[in-house]
């Protein structure tokens, strides 16, 4: 959390691409809902307008907050003292450009990225390294689970395997031994009930008009779940975020005045650097470095326009890595209203305080994480956009 003598040397934002239409089309869910799927008005897996607000919005407030903490000041970026990255696919340039609408407004910033639909291994060191072919292991059956299924059926426990059978729907737990397929398929679509809801659709469309806010708060913890298994967990979080990881990891030392043979994501290793990426990358970074920020009055850990922010800060003569949250609430999503929305301290695991680590601690914690065979020292030919 920031401090009121804390001297930012470089300050790292790592976040979401904001609200976006479900990844596939409403007729691959058809068999597990008894109501109709709301209709979208982009195509699947697009930045909606209003989603592109919302990250002008975050931009804002994101703004204001590295401005407070003196990692960005208050005229329009010089030089490399702000580096913006966004990842290839079309919601993530959208949300780069949005962002910088409201991050350095009037100023006319570029944003990087590769050339057309190019991966960029900072963000998906392989392709299909976020495919979730890993099964999910759960002990035992959430919760949540059976409440997403009441809200897809509109039945309670005891009566929805009659009603599934009666309207001829699949059930998400046909066997015990099918959880590890069901809790794959409920991390997707409470995620797709909870992104109808930000989206701003009408309540009665929003989970069928059968979930509030507060039951799809409970519901999109299974997405959480999924994620604690297929990309947070050891070691496919290292596989996946090892480059990227390493990449940040070099750019804190660079700032700090150690050399390495991983580049920094800015050539003049101060200010500020964000990277407009996935869940995906906030899951496998959480699991790399130890990293756990679940708050059940924001139940959702990878909501849209989510940030995890890494600091190098000198304080009282001692260099330390800060390292916090700003994630926006559903209701702020929905609202579009973003200025309650507050950065705070993430627990890292080996670290002595709450959003804080030694230098020494930090770097212990990465090298542990790091799978080094994953890392690539230069950066991707990345272009101004």
């Amino acid at each position: 959390m920031a401090h009121a003598k804390d001297h930012v040397q470089v300050e790292i934002v790592l976040l979401r691409h904001g609200i976006r239409s479900p990844t596939k089309p409403n007729a691959n869910y058809v068999d597990y809902a008894n109501a109709s799927w709301p209709d979208w008005p982009v195509a699947p897996g697009m930045l909606t307008a209003h989603g592109h607000e919302g990250m002008r919005a975050i931009g804002s407030r994101l703004r204001q907050e590295l401005v407070a903490d003196g990692a960005m000041s208050k005229s329009c970026p010089t030089g490399s003292s702000l580096v913006l990255i966004g990842d290839s696919t079309p919601r993530n340039r959208e949300s780069s450009v949005a962002l910088r609408e409201g991050l350095t407004p009037g100023c006319g910033t570029t944003y990087l990225a590769m050339d057309g639909a190019t991966n960029n291994p900072l963000f998906h060191y392989r392709k299909d390294d976020d495919d979730d072919a890993a099964p999910a292991t759960l002990g035992s059956t959430p919760p949540a689970l059976d409440e997403l299924q009441s809200v897809l059926l509109g039945c309670e426990s005891a009566t929805c395997a009659d009603i599934a059978r009666r309207d001829g729907k699949k059930l998400l737990l046909s066997t015990p031994d099918a959880l590890p397929k069901a809790m794959k398929l409920a991390g997707t679509l409470s995620e797709n009930l909870m992104l109808a809801y930000v989206e701003g659709m009408t309540l009665d469309t929003v989970a069928f008009g059968r979930g509030g806010v507060t039951r799809l708060g409970r519901i999109i913890t299974l997405h959480n779940d999924q994620f604690a298994v297929t990309k947070k967990a050891m070691p496919a979080a290292s596989l996946a975020a090892s480059n990227l990881v390493a990449h940040i990891v070099a750019t804190l030392d660079a700032a700090n005045g150690v050399t390495t043979d991983v580049a920094s994501l800015t050539p003049s290793h101060q200010g500020v650097v964000v990277l407009v990426g996935h869940d995906t990358n906030l899951a496998n970074v959480a699991g790399v470095l130890g990293l756990d920020w679940h708050d059940t009055s924001r139940p959702d850990d990878y909501p849209p326009g989510g940030a995890l922010l890494m600091a190098l800060v000198e304080r009282d003569g001692k260099r330390l890595i800060r390292i916090d949250t700003l994630m926006p609430s559903m209701e702020q999503l929905r609202e579009g209203r973003f200025d309650a929305m507050r950065r705070r301290p993430v627990h890292v695991a080996g670290c002595s305080h709450p959003g804080e680590c030694t230098v020494d601690e930090f770097a212990a914690i990465a090298k542990r994480g790091i799978d080094r065979s994953r890392v690539e020292g230069a950066l991707p030919a990345m272009h101004a956009q």
